[in-house]
């Protein structure tokens, strides 16, 4: 598979030249590499998907990783005239550590681009994960990010979604803007989001289990709408699962949040409330604040995060887990260019209420990433 895919990606760069009159192909790309000294009092890692090594329940050391932030993608435009584009992206997960140019999927469509707004079709980005979510978090793919870790809703609804097989539409009118992602397909019971043997007869929808299911089936839905300016912004967001199995279960998040800019200092904020109906209820929240100080060419970022459960699930297995988690970070980022970064940071995460078992975590860590 790996060879397969460096073959395509050597022919997309080799057919860019002969394309530039006619489209516009860049070829893009991330690196990075993390070293944390971990002290890990029975919390885990289960970030172990292909060549992904995790850290078992209290075991403490030394890690290195790339924490998601390895990509390679290309994207193209063509002006069809009239105001009129034709876009395009595919971009592939990668492993700065371990050589893996085959980690995991991102990006995938097709679309068009006008005075009406933008349209894409394929698997796309999410308004749930991108209107406040990872924008609000500079430490997001590195030890140091809110999501998983209390601070903020992760998995395949939360801050870590993608959408397959879907469609969405965003516009903007002035300082406001709006971000619709719609689920198509139906399913033939081999998808990532139907989680066991389907019922027999179509159509294949049962047994899916909220959070842990890719959006994108047939009804899911997810819209965002923000207003901005140039000192601050607030926006708000709901998506859903609503067919998440035959029983007429449901699965379903929002999220309001703001962001301040006074001076060289800015100040986000971020509400979620996550409503599980699949099976057993779990239901949470997240609050989630962030400081940036800007300095030169250095950030200061301080965030802290809590989320509150009805089950010991805040942040899903193998991370932070009790009825309720806390979570704060603080580091700096040197941006030598704006290619080239430097970071290093401290986080703490704790779990609570989990019986006679600690779920706590702290860890400090350096890092660095180039993009290209």
């Amino acid at each position: 598979m790996n060879k397969k895919l460096i073959a395509i990606a050597v022919a997309a760069a080799g057919m860019a030249a002969p394309m530039v009159g006619q489209a516009s192909v860049t070829p893009y790309g991330n690196l990075q590499v993390e070293i944390a000294n971990v002290t890990n009092d029975g919390y885990g890692e289960n970030n172990t998907k292909n060549s992904r090594k995790g850290m078992a329940a209290n075991q403490s050391g030394i890690k290195a990783a790339d924490n998601k932030r390895g990509r390679l993608g290309f994207k193209t435009s063509e002006d069809l005239g009239g105001g009129l584009k034709a876009i395009a992206k595919f971009e592939w997960q990668v492993d700065t550590v371990y050589g893996n140019i085959n980690d995991g999927a991102r990006e995938g469509w097709v679309g068009m681009k006008g005075s009406f707004g933008e349209i894409k079709a394929g698997r796309i980005k999410s308004p749930y994960k991108y209107t406040g979510g990872v924008k609000y978090d500079p430490f997001t793919t590195t030890y140091l990010e809110a999501r998983k870790s209390g601070g903020s809703l992760g998995g395949a609804w939360g801050q870590n979604s993608f959408w397959d097989t879907s469609v969405s539409y965003k516009g903007k009118w002035g300082g406001l803007s709006a971000w619709v992602n719609y689920g198509l397909d139906s399913g033939d019971g081999t998808n990532n989001y139907i989680k066991t043997p389907a019922k027999t007869g179509p159509p294949a929808v049962s047994a899916k289990t909220g959070a842990s299911d890719a959006p994108g089936y047939a009804g899911d839905y997810a819209v965002g709408v923000r207003y901005d300016t140039k000192t601050w912004e607030v926006f708000g967001v709901t998506e859903s699962n609503p067919t998440a199995d035959s029983s007429g279960d449901s699965w379903g998040a929002s999220k309001v949040g703001a962001k301040m800019k006074l001076g060289t200092s800015t100040f986000f904020a971020q509400y979620e409330s996550i409503s599980d109906k699949t099976g057993a209820s779990r239901d949470k929240t997240y609050a989630f604040l962030g400081y940036h100080l800007k300095m030169g060419k250095s950030i200061l970022v301080a965030n802290i995060g809590r989320c509150n459960s009805d089950k010991n699930t805040c942040a899903g297995p193998g991370k932070v887990k009790g009825k309720d988690a806390n979570y704060y970070a603080v580091g700096l980022i040197y941006r030598f260019s704006k290619k080239t970064r430097i970071f290093t940071g401290y986080r703490s995460s704790n779990g609570t209420d989990v019986g006679t078992n600690k779920n706590d975590l702290s860890l400090f860590t350096v890092g660095m990433r180039v993009d290209f």
